[in-house]
């Protein structure tokens, strides 16, 4: 009945967050390729308009253009399918589609009359069908998740005062995190840090998905050890229609960038913290090496990246630190 458990019967659900522009489709191809090998098959599930064939250049893979109006037992019949074709890594760009053809179920469900929690329950057990889709196949999944954006005001390097957009919350189901094994949270500058991850690989690393990352994750798998993940970003050069710059090194001791400064300025305004706030903070990102500091400046370019996350966290949450 029972058998030794052995991470080789498991395969990756891990999703990647970010707003738009912060490479999560491009990011999500590296990664799948990594992981399957320079002979995998990968499959893809577009729900962006087809924008994911703009990288069919420098990537192989198929694709499954989904339209408009998004249907639950589209998504499981795509993912299914993938799974029968003998895909072995399968992204779904944009798994936030999903949950808003769930959002606008629910919507119709109350629009015809009836007790809302009834209705949130009929329209669950349709979410809940995708996501058994997705946790329970058996090759490795990678869900794109879009990142609620908000503008915020702020003064660039020439004294103005210029809009500026920043990710926060994915747009799914909350709580949606618990359910895959590592989520990637990237930035507008093509940054990765992890908000969970049960490999233990990338734990408090900031760093850029390559194929290198999935081969890795393949490795953890497989127990023949994957190793933590590099800190300095890849140098391989991006496609042109979404260049990936490299000029964004994540030393970890390295002092905070100005752009990560002004990020955390902008999110704790925001937030209106106080230092009583910001010493908690430093507790939490490292109690000793910040010992006693005061300013933003004292941060490494690792601790400014787990800042930013926590804020931006916080900030969509409405919550205290």
């Amino acid at each position: 009945m029972f058998k030794k458990a052995k991470r080789t019967q498991a395969k990756i659900k891990l999703a990647i967050t970010g707003p738009a522009g912060s490479g999560k489709t491009y990011s999500a191809l590296r990664l799948a390729r990594g992981l399957v090998g320079p002979g995998g098959k990968i499959a893809l599930i577009d729900t962006e308009n087809g924008s994911a064939s703009l990288y069919s250049e420098q990537f192989d893979f198929d694709v499954l253009n989904l339209e408009p109006p998004f249907e639950d037992a589209s998504f499981i019949e795509g993912i299914q399918g993938a799974v029968n074709a003998g895909y072995e890594a399968l992204i779904i760009d944009s798994a936030s589609h999903f949950w808003e053809a769930i959002l606008d179920y629910k919507d119709k469900l109350d629009r015809r009359g009836g007790n809302s929690f009834t209705n949130w329950n009929e329209a669950g057990k349709h979410f809940k069908g995708v996501l058994n889709a997705v946790l329970h196949s058996p090759i490795h999944v990678i869900a794109c998740l879009r990142s609620k954006t908000e503008y915020i005001i702020e003064t660039n390097e020439r004294g103005r005062v210029v809009p500026r957009k920043v990710g926060l919350a994915p747009v799914m189901r909350d709580g949606i995190e618990y359910e895959f094994t590592t989520v990637f949270d990237i930035d507008l500058s093509h940054q990765a840090a992890t908000s969970k991850d049960r490999t233990g690989l990338f734990t408090d690393k900031v760093f850029q998905v390559t194929e290198e990352t999935g081969q890795q994750i393949a490795g953890w798998l497989t127990a023949t050890g994957g190793q933590a993940a590099p800190e300095a970003p890849s140098t391989q050069p991006a496609p042109a229609a979404k260049p990936v710059p490299a000029s964004h090194p994540a030393d970890s001791g390295k002092p905070a960038t100005d752009q990560q400064i002004k990020n955390i300025e902008a999110l704790w305004q925001r937030l209106g913290y106080g230092q009583e706030q910001r010493q908690k903070l430093f507790q939490w990102l490292d109690a000793e090496a910040l010992k006693g500091a005061e300013n933003w400046t004292d941060l490494t370019q690792e601790q400014a990246a787990r800042a930013i996350g926590f804020l931006s966290k916080k900030a969509s949450e409405g919550g205290a630190a």
